[in-house]
């Protein structure tokens, strides 16, 4: 016998029929529930959640096929079995058209075939969940690949634009507008270490208020931007600042973090780091993942390799004027 607990709704207008049945029943470990009609099984249906109906083919009002009807159509996860004194019946065959998973003939004197018929009813809607559950898994799964697949197609058509750059001003650019595009950022900005203090100053920025990116060309102020740059790790906010952070925030930082979502990752030259490039606020309802991290990383990586393809080409021009 099973021993997952489901609900059964009895539908039978004779009170005796109905405590027979319910009688069985309580041998198992199932909630049970009863009504006289197939309205009162509706209204039923709609205050509690039911796995199976077991409906007598013939009730007051409104028959046991109407009943299968309706139920199929507002829970179709529902199913039903019917109670019949004919098995030959032309109703009794409609109503296996119309969905209806099996029917017992009465007098059912026994629980055996009673509870055969519900254990197989439950298999079915257990079998249901279960592939709804691997549709949504594969569907997921299918998402995971997709969005996986257009991160490379981005890094890869990022990474072009960024190695047919020559000035390293234009490098940089390339680098934070291609990352804002490919990630859907709100804002971004390059700081880049500045002197023999290491300080890290404002290269360039999109997005940002113009007076903050100015006034801190040289350095940036004491709050979250300049505890970032000195973590030298990449940084992931999914959504929502977290509280250490949100702390660490300066009244001229505030109209950078105004939108949940927050990237960050160091920028290196020759094994040495350089500077930072940090992202802000994402695309509504897509918090940023680990993957977009990711694919920050990476795509700096690459900036890196660009940098130094730059400062060859650049000596090179060098060395062809003095020649």
């Amino acid at each position: 016998m099973r021993t997952k607990k489901h609900s059964i709704l009895i539908v039978d207008e004779v009170a005796q029929r109905r405590r027979h049945l319910k009688s069985m029943l309580l041998e198992r470990e199932d909630e049970v529930l009863e009504a006289e009609t197939a309205e009162a099984a509706l209204e039923q249906m709609q205050r509690h959640a039911v796995s199976l109906v077991i409906t007598e083919t013939e009730l007051p009002t409104r028959s046991g096929l109407y009943l299968l009807q309706k139920t199929k159509k507002l829970y179709p996860d529902t199913e039903v079995i019917l109670t019949t004194h004919n098995a030959s019946s032309f109703s009794l065959l409609q109503a296996l058209r119309h969905g209806a998973f099996d029917f017992i003939v009465r007098p059912i004197d026994t629980s055996e075939i009673l509870f055969n018929v519900i254990d197989r009813a439950f298999s079915q809607v257990e079998l249901r969940i279960q592939n709804q559950k691997l549709l949504i898994e594969l569907e997921q799964r299918n998402l995971a690949m997709a969005q996986a697949l257009k991160m490379m197609t981005a890094l890869s058509q990022a990474i072009e634009k960024i190695n047919s750059a020559i000035e390293v001003s234009d490098l940089l650019g390339r680098l934070l507008d291609e990352a804002l595009e490919a990630l859907s950022a709100r804002r971004g900005l390059l700081a880049l270490i500045r002197g023999s203090r290491n300080q890290f100053g404002i290269k360039m920025s999109r997005g940002i208020p113009a007076e903050f990116a100015q006034q801190h060309h040289e350095a940036l102020p004491e709050g979250l931007l300049l505890d970032i740059a000195r973590s030298g790790n990449p940084v992931i906010v999914a959504d929502d600042l977290p509280s250490y952070m949100a702390i660490r925030v300066t009244k001229g930082e505030e109209p950078l973090v105004a939108e949940p979502g927050l990237l960050a990752v160091p920028l290196y030259h020759r094994d040495r780091a350089i500077g930072l490039m940090v992202l802000f606020g994402h695309a509504h309802g897509a918090p940023f993942t680990d993957q977009n991290l990711q694919f920050l990383v990476q795509l700096a990586h690459h900036a890196a390799i660009a940098l130094e393809k730059a400062g060859i080409i650049h000596q090179l021009k060098r060395q062809g004027k003095k020649d």
